[in-house]
C-alpha cells in the first residue's frame, strides 16, 4: 500500500491529533482530528485535489470545534458547579469522640461516622472526651469541647 495517498495521510494525521489530545491540555486537537478523518473519508470517496482537501479539513475542524466543543467537554468533565461547602462530609454540630489527644497546634484524632478523622481544636482535649464539630477543613475536622448547655 502506498503511504503517500491523501486518504491515508489524513487518517494518520487524525490518529496523531487524537494521541496529542491526550498529552496537550485544552481539548482542541480532538476536533482537528475529527476534521482530518472527515477529510480522509471524503478524499477516499471522491477524487478531490489538495486545495479542496485543505479547505474541507479547515472547515470541518472549525465547525466541529465551535459546535461540538462545549457539548463534548461537558460530557468528559462533568458538571462541576456543585463544588462548594455543601459537599462537606462532617456535619456541623455533630458529636465526636476524641481517640487521640489534641494538643494545639498539633492535630489529634476523632471518631466520627464510623471512621477516624484528623482533628484540630483551639484548646487541649484528651482521649475519651466528647467534642462538637465546628467545621471541616479539607480532611481535617475542627472541634470544640461539648458545653453542658446541651
Amino acid at each position: 500500500m502506498d503511504f503517500t495517498t491523501p486518504p491515508l495521510f489524513w487518517f494518520l494525521s487524525g490518529v496523531v491529533l487524537f494521541i496529542l489530545e491526550m498529552v496537550v491540555p485544552g481539548f482542541v486537537l480532538f476536533f482537528f482530528g475529527v476534521g482530518a478523518w472527515i477529510t480522509a473519508l471524503l478524499s477516499w470517496l471522491l477524487p478531490i485535489g489538495i486545495n479542496s482537501q485543505i479547505l474541507i479539513f479547515t472547515v470541518f475542524s472549525v465547525v466541529a470545534l465551535l459546535v461540538l466543543r462545549r457539548l463534548v467537554k461537558k460530557s468528559f468533565s462533568g458538571d462541576s458547579t456543585n463544588e462548594n461547602e455543601e459537599d462537606s462530609l462532617a456535619e456541623k454540630g455533630a458529636l465526636v469522640e476524641i481517640i487521640q489527644d489534641i494538643v494545639p497546634p498539633a492535630e489529634g484524632k476523632v471518631k466520627y461516622s464510623g471512621t477516624t478523622w484528623r482533628a484540630t481544636a483551639d484548646s487541649a482535649m484528651r482521649d475519651g472526651d466528647l467534642a462538637e464539630i465546628v467545621e471541616q477543613q479539607g480532611l481535617v475536622i475542627k472541634v470544640k469541647p461539648v458545653t453542658n448547655n446541651q
